[in-house]
C-alpha cells in the first residue's frame, strides 16, 4: 500500500467514526423525544397543555334537529344521564374516564382492545373540530368501523348514560394527546 492508500483509508475511517457518532447521537435524541410524546403532562410545561386545551375548545353548541321537522330539536334516547361535577381539569378527566371503564380499553400510547388515544388524536389531528363531535357520538353510541383491522371488529361499548357534554369533554382529552401514527395493522 502506498501512502496515498493508506491516506484515503484513514480520511474514510475518520468520516466512518463521525457519521457513527452522529448516528448515535440522533438515536439518543428520537429516544429522549419518544419518552417526552408519551409523557401525559405534556412535558411539565404549562403552558403546552394550556395551549392544548384551548385549541380543542368547544367552538358552538352543537344542536341536534328532528330530520322530520327541521328546527325542532331531536330528542335523545337517553333516560338517564350520569351526574356529577364538571369536568375541568385533565385530571378530573381522566379520573372520570377511568370510573367510566375507558382504560380497560384504551391506552394513551399503545394498542389495549381499542386503539390507542394517541393514534385516535394522530387521525384526526387535521379536523379537531369536527372530530370532538364526531368522537362523542361514538363514544355514547358505540360501534365498529374505522380501527377494525386493529383491533379485530370488536366493538366499543355504548355509554348511553353521559350527555353530549360530558363525551364532548373526553373526546376532546383524547385529541389533546400527542398524535402517534398507528402501526401497520
Amino acid at each position: 500500500m502506498d501512502l496515498q492508500d493508506r491516506k484515503f483509508i484513514q480520511t474514510f475511517s475518520i468520516f466512518l467514526l463521525a457519521l457513527l457518532v452522529v448516528s448515535v447521537v440522533l438515536i439518543f435524541l428520537a429516544n429522549g423525544l419518544a419518552i417526552q410524546s408519551r409523557d401525559e403532562s405534556f412535558g411539565g410545561s404549562r403552558l403546552a397543555e394550556r395551549q392544548a386545551y384551548m385549541r380543542l375548545r368547544p367552538v358552538g353548541q352543537v344542536r341536534l334537529e328532528s330530520k322530520s321537522q327541521p328546527g325542532v330539536p331531536a330528542t335523545a334516547p337517553m333516560t338517564a344521564t350520569v351526574k356529577g361535577p364538571a369536568l375541568k381539569t385533565p385530571a378530573e378527566i381522566k379520573h372520570f374516564m377511568t370510573a367510566q371503564g375507558c382504560f380497560a380499553c384504551h391506552a394513551i400510547d399503545s394498542k389495549v382492545v381499542g386503539p390507542a388515544y394517541a393514534w385516535v388524536a394522530y387521525r384526526f389531528r387535521a379536523q379537531v373540530a369536527a372530530a370532538t363531535v364526531k368522537l362523542a357520538h361514538k363514544i355514547i353510541a358505540g360501534g365498529t368501523g374505522y380501527w377494525n383491522p386493529w383491533t379485530g371488529g370488536i366493538a366499543m361499548p355504548a355509554h348511553p348514560n353521559l350527555t353530549l357534554a360530558q363525551a364532548e369533554t373526553l373526546a376532546r382529552w383524547v385529541l389533546a394527546r400527542h398524535p402517534l401514527a398507528p402501526p401497520k395493522p
